[in-house]
């Protein structure tokens, strides 16, 4: 259960983050509701993987999960350029992703 709240976490950080992409001063409310919301539900499904799993392994499946989401998103959907190296670091943060799930 900790580590299906984990990603929920994760996927919720995404959201979150994909949300202040479209935030336009105070002009678009609906952009920093998503942001908001997203960030406490979060934040509250991390607290409660990490009442199981250790604070080290969770927060950094917890970074990963963002940082691999958000990148794909900026990819597929923004049509953002990566680099060579720029996937190859990604890449290494989802083996150790992997390897913490595999380990813990």
């Amino acid at each position: 259960m900790a580590w299906l709240l984990l990603v929920i976490a994760g996927i919720e950080e995404i959201i979150a983050a994909i949300a202040m992409k479209y935030i336009d001063g105070t002009r678009k409310k609906w952009p920093i509701i998503v942001m908001c919301f997203g960030f406490i539900l979060s934040f509250y499904c991390l607290s409660k993987a990490m009442q199981v799993l250790p604070a080290g392994v969770a927060y950094a499946v917890w970074t990963g999960v963002g940082s691999i989401g958000v990148t794909a998103v900026g990819f597929l959907w923004f049509k953002e350029r990566f680099t060579l190296s720029q996937l190859i670091s990604l890449s290494l943060i989802l083996v150790g992703v992997i390897g913490l799930r595999l380990t813990s």
